[in-house]
């Protein structure tokens, strides 16, 4: 900004009120604080791994990726309907907008840890040293966002574990959704078979035991043929 420039001056400011931060990516921890500074990083991690998914469904053209990210949609909205039920303000109304019962983000990161786990231990069969530094990563993960919500003041301890457990249960009632509902009843095929779905190349290698070792395998074939 120039020298001289003023508030004023800032494009938007003066005609429609006061500025605010965009409060989905904007976390505060103590100035000088590198463990505040990591874990306000940790409190990404939820973003980052719903750009993750689009991006495995837009590059793997899988429909359990696609199933998975709707899933986890759907366990946003159950988190903003709880906040809306049992509207428990955050232990710091400086910090964050809306309520804090359950933490949205130790939500998020249950569901996905054990649709993960549930996914992995019961669909893919090979690969067995693989799936378990997956799965760990997996609560791991899940555990470091959900103690940066707490240290970081955003939520309290019980707020962080009511998200937990309605994070891991959400996701163990998807997984059985998936695997027993949709599956069975044929809306997934039905899915596949639409002409959108057939323009977007989208694949169901679900009765592959390890579809990234049998590319591994189709691609040294390849090599071998050539």
């Amino acid at each position: 900004m120039a020298s001289g420039s003023n508030y004023d001056e800032l494009p938007g400011s003066g005609s429609f009120g006061e500025l605010r931060s965009f409060g989905l990516t904007h976390f505060q921890y103590t100035d000088g604080d590198r463990l505040g500074m990591v874990l306000a990083l940790a409190s990404l991690f939820p973003i980052f791994m719903i750009v993750m998914e689009v991006t495995i469904i837009l590059s793997r053209r899988e429909v359990a990726g696609l199933l998975l990210l709707a899933g986890q949609l759907a366990n946003e909205a159950f988190n903003l309907l709880l906040k809306q039920v049992i509207r428990e303000d955050r232990p710091h109304l400086h910090l964050g907008d809306g309520y804090g019962m359950p933490s949205s983000h130790a939500q998020f990161m249950g569901f996905f840890a054990m649709y993960s786990i549930l996914y992995l231990e019961l669909r893919i069969t090979t690969n067995w040293w693989h799936k378990r530094v997956v799965q760990v990563g997996a609560m791991a993960l899940g555990a470091l966002v959900a103690a940066s919500r707490v240290y970081l003041g955003y939520h309290s301890v019980p707020q962080v574990l009511a998200g937990a457990a309605v994070g891991l249960a959400a996701g163990f009632a998807w997984y059985l959704a998936v695997e027993y509902i949709l599956y069975p009843s044929g809306l997934v095929k039905m899915l596949l078979d639409t002409a959108v779905s057939r323009w977007l190349l989208l694949r169901d290698s679900r009765g592959v035991p390890d579809i990234v070792l049998a590319e591994y395998h189709l691609s040294q074939n390849n090599k071998k043929l050539k």
